[in-house]
């Protein structure tokens, strides 16, 4: 992998890269990465699955950025279809630990129904049971065992106090892996500080397009922050203009 902005240099360690880099939390909420992956033509899933595109490097990126956050943000309807697990620790334990954090991030789901599948890989493993975010109005009944529940916002999550609720427990950096839903709410709410964006080389075509969902148009000026490239994968960093 090498590196091409802001200057030229092959890239040993990506983790220890991203990981020297400045997040400074903004007042009240923790600093809020968001990682996607996406063809030439813009679409973001094959077969309901990102897995499709980026290949090895896309995979490389996907573990590095994993390592910089203290929470995982995902909605429910892609911790379903990508079949999500509780972060478990990786190759970058020793600087996640170095820089005061867990060794691995932990889990959070947005979801507005509260609904949790009995049969979702997150439910048992090793590391503190995941958060779920739900609203007041949402039907906890069947809410199987191995999460935690936390009510925010009354007809839908609030995603403000959820970022706000994990300041309060000590989370510095949250990462947003999706879906698109999520991720445009973050965008209209302007609660996306940094994106990691993969492109991938392939054309796809189909209606899964666009990172941020139905939301309707915002435009948020972004400055390149870096630039990377492996086996004819671009791999771009971007940070809010300001």
């Amino acid at each position: 992998m090498r590196q091409l902005l802001p200057r030229d240099l092959v890239v040993d360690d990506l983790p220890a890269l991203l990981g020297d880099d400045d997040r400074p939390a903004p007042p009240g909420r923790p600093w809020v990465l968001a990682n996607m992956v996406a063809s030439v033509d813009g679409a973001f899933a094959v077969d309901g699955r990102s897995g499709g595109l980026g290949g090895a490097p896309d995979r490389q990126m996907f573990t590095a950025v994993r390592s910089l956050p203290d929470v995982i943000l995902v909605g429910a309807g892609t911790a379903r279809t990508e079949r999500y697990r509780r972060p478990a620790p990786g190759p970058a334990a020793d600087l996640r630990t170095g820089r005061g954090q867990a060794a691995a991030p932990r889990l959070a789901v947005v979801s507005n129904s509260g609904h949790v599948p009995a049969d979702q890989p997150f439910l048992t493993g090793d590391g503190p049971d995941p958060l779920v975010f739900h609203p007041a109005t949402a039907d906890l009944t069947d809410l199987p065992h191995g999460v935690e529940p936390v009510q925010t916002g009354t007809d839908e999550v609030d995603l403000v106090q959820v970022l706000g609720l994990l300041a309060d427990a000590g989370a510095r950096t949250v990462l947003c892996e999706g879906g698109p839903t999520l991720l445009g709410q973050l965008h209209a709410a302007d609660l996306v500080d940094e994106y990691f964006v993969t492109l991938a080389p392939n054309m796809v075509g189909g209606e899964q397009v666009g990172f941020l969902g139905g939301t309707p148009a915002q435009v948020r000026d972004l400055r390149m922050h870096r630039l990377l490239v492996a086996d004819d994968v671009l791999m771009g960093t971007w940070r809010r203009d300001r």
